[in-house]
């Protein structure tokens, strides 16, 4: 085994990483001032119903009103009775009877109490994403409350494994009116512990039905473990090695879980105390800062350019200095197929998601684009979140979609420019010259004053005084004004002060 958990904690950020051959292949960061919302579940207040979007806006208690599209609506999910598993048997017959397409007005009005789960952060202008399709996770099973089927996850591919997690689920005997779902980590999991899964987190949903009675709205009901417990749950399985953390606090709280629904894994668990920080042992700090980088270099010699934009994120893949085969679709080959395995490991580490283009090298032959697509879907086979790939045009380019739940590691450490605006660009010398011209021609058009004083960055001051260009010379012989330049250091390089002097 392999792979390794690696955990810092510190006072204001607690970062995780998942190596593969000492190599990163996933980083999640939370921080103090960012909560996690996401698998959260509230009793909230329709504010407003859209039909025209079909659609609802639900007050849950945070700063922006969460939406809740129609399809995420449960059926009667402003009836708590009906919801919490409390109907007379005419109910229960008329929820089997297949049901009609609704629309959003049919299901919800204005002023209805609902129960919601959080599946997709805020991110930018939007409130977060909500669901009336309840499910609490656990490590091998996930329980869906008012879905009565048993699924297996695609992942476990074992026919045998199959049948035989399908058996100890029949044997368990589990309530007729709530489903679940097997989830990988089950793989090789006993009997026991389904039956210790099953039970506490029936126990758990019985919780949440009572306080979601009990409580008005809108309301917390039922809040979703921290980063922490959340990769001892879902990361921390039979296939790696093991997982150390440099926080006894966080140790303690990571042996208790594992107690509860893993205790084989408990000698695996380690808690680091050397004095050399545990990112910086083992060499992971490094790995870290790239995740930040723009470009990445491939080791061909080619790089990918990653550009992340409110709508997409542009994926660009260059050659660079790989010029080492026979011809140039040999070369534009190689490159894009080490950029199709290089590509699905950064969308991991940095937790891009939405809509995805990426622009591969152009190629000739149909049989190379053809495998540069098997490639990119053989390398996103393991990644947890959903994805789609449409096939490579003939141009090279590839669309593709990746569940967006979080913010990106990007969108989380760093906020827009406050000098560009997030272009990415500023003003040159040359233009802001110019608008200065247009400016200066109007102040001194009006101003009775004779002299008037203008502050510049001074690069751009540098530029406007230069004798070749003239352009204050030429100002101040039109109107018989003064123009005094003044250069300030800790001015932004596009801002203009015209002061007058009387």
């Amino acid at each position: 085994m392999s792979r390794e958990i690696y955990i810092n904690v510190e006072q204001h950020e607690k970062r995780v990483t998942v190596l593969d051959n000492k190599r990163i292949e996933e980083f999640y960061i939370e921080r103090a001032d960012t909560v996690n919302l996401v698998g959260n579940v509230y009793k909230g207040k329709v504010e407003s119903v859209l039909p025209g979007i079909e659609a609802a806006f639900v007050n849950i208690g945070l700063e922006k009103n969460g939406f809740l599209y129609v399809t995420d609506v449960e059926r009667d999910a402003s009836d708590f009775d009906r919801l919490l598993g409390e109907e007379s048997p005419e109910q229960q017959q008329e929820k089997k009877e297949p049901q009609k397409k609704r629309s959003i007005a049919a299901m919800l009005k204005k002023g209805d109490e609902v129960l919601v789960q959080v599946v997709k952060e805020p991110i930018s202008t939007k409130g977060a994403r909500l669901t009336a399709h309840i499910s609490i996770p656990g490590r091998f099973l996930v329980l869906m409350p008012f879905d009565n089927r048993i699924g297996l996850s695609k992942r476990i591919e074992d026919h045998k494994e199959r049948d035989r997690i399908r058996k100890i689920i029949e044997d368990l005997r589990l309530p007729k009116d709530i489903g679940f779902i097997v989830r990988t980590a089950a793989i090789g999991a006993s009997q026991k512990d389904f039956f210790r899964e099953t039970r506490y987190l029936i126990r758990l949903w019985q919780h949440i039905k009572y306080k979601a009675k009990k409580t008005k709205p809108p309301q917390l009901i039922h809040q979703e473990y921290d980063l922490i417990l959340r990769t001892a749950r879902d990361n921390f399985t039979e296939t790696t090695a093991k997982l150390e953390v440099d926080s006894k606090n966080d140790y303690k709280r990571i042996s208790k879980f594992l107690r509860m629904t893993s205790p084989q894994l408990r000698s695996r668990l380690k808690l680091y105390t050397d004095r050399m920080p545990i990112f910086e042992k083992y060499d992971v700090e490094r790995q870290i800062d790239k995740v930040y980088n723009r470009i990445i270099q491939l080791k061909s010699g080619g790089y990918l350019v990653f550009d992340e934009t409110e709508s997409l994120v542009a994926i660009d893949v260059n050659s660079g200095k790989s010029v080492g085969h026979k011809s140039l679709e040999e070369t534009a080959f190689r490159t894009n197929l080490e950029a199709a395995e290089e590509i699905p490991r950064q969308l991991r580490l940095r937790d891009i998601g939405g809509i995805i283009i990426i622009d591969f090298i152009d190629m000739e032959f149909g049989g190379h684009r053809k495998a540069i697509v098997k490639t990119l879907e053989k390398a996103i086979e393991n990644d947890k979140a959903k994805t789609k790939i449409l096939n490579i045009s003939s141009i090279g380019l590839v669309e593709m979609t990746r569940q967006r739940v979080r913010r990106s590691i990007e969108a989380k450490s760093h906020q827009r420019c406050p000098y560009c605006g997030g272009r990415g660009t500023i003003k040159s010398p040359s233009t802001v010259s110019t608008k200065l011209a247009r400016q200066l021609t109007r102040t001194l058009s009006v101003t009775r004053a004779r002299e008037v004083f203008v502050t510049l960055n001074p690069e751009v001051a540098s530029y406007v005084v230069a004798p070749e260009r003239n352009m204050i010379k030429q100002l101040e012989r039109r109107f018989r004004k003064y123009i005094r330049v003044i250069e300030d250091p800790n001015q932004h390089m596009e801002e203009i002060k015209i002061d007058e002097k009387r």
